[in-house]
């Protein structure tokens, strides 16, 4: 298991903190694929499913997040875009066979969510706390 779900990562939302949870599931996937030494196509449906998955969580995120008017909502999408555009990025050069799947990437992903949960997302969760 590459991360495991802590309160910590909680923003107070029910449906959000599930989605993260599900998001945190799929990334465990991917890193028990990796561990196992699955096939390239395998990796690569995982792949797939993070991000589709990562888009649906995006977009539920955002629509939340204007629900409340949350004055940083610019900046926050921003930084999905970036994560969308990287987990892109990673899905097209390995289906081009110009990058191989590695832990590498693995903690880039997990790295990137960890950090984005427990402090950008934590910031529309104060919000919310304090309207």
């Amino acid at each position: 298991m590459l991360i495991k779900w802590t309160e910590d990562l909680s923003v107070g939302h029910e449906t959000l903190d599930q989605e993260h949870q599900k998001w945190i599931a799929i990334l465990n996937d991917f890193y028990q694929g990796l561990k196992d030494g699955k096939s390239k196509e395998k990796l690569i449906e995982l792949v797939v499913a993070m991000l589709d998955y990562t888009k649906y969580h995006f977009a539920s995120e955002e629509k939340y997040m204007k629900s409340i008017n949350f004055p940083d909502f610019d900046e926050h999408k921003e930084k999905h875009d970036f994560y969308v555009n990287k987990i892109t990025e990673f899905h097209d050069k390995i289906k081009e066979g110009k990058m191989i799947l590695s832990l590498e990437v693995t903690n880039f992903l997990k790295t990137w969510l960890i950090n984005h949960i427990k402090g950008t997302d934590q910031n529309y969760a104060r919000f919310a706390n304090n309207i």
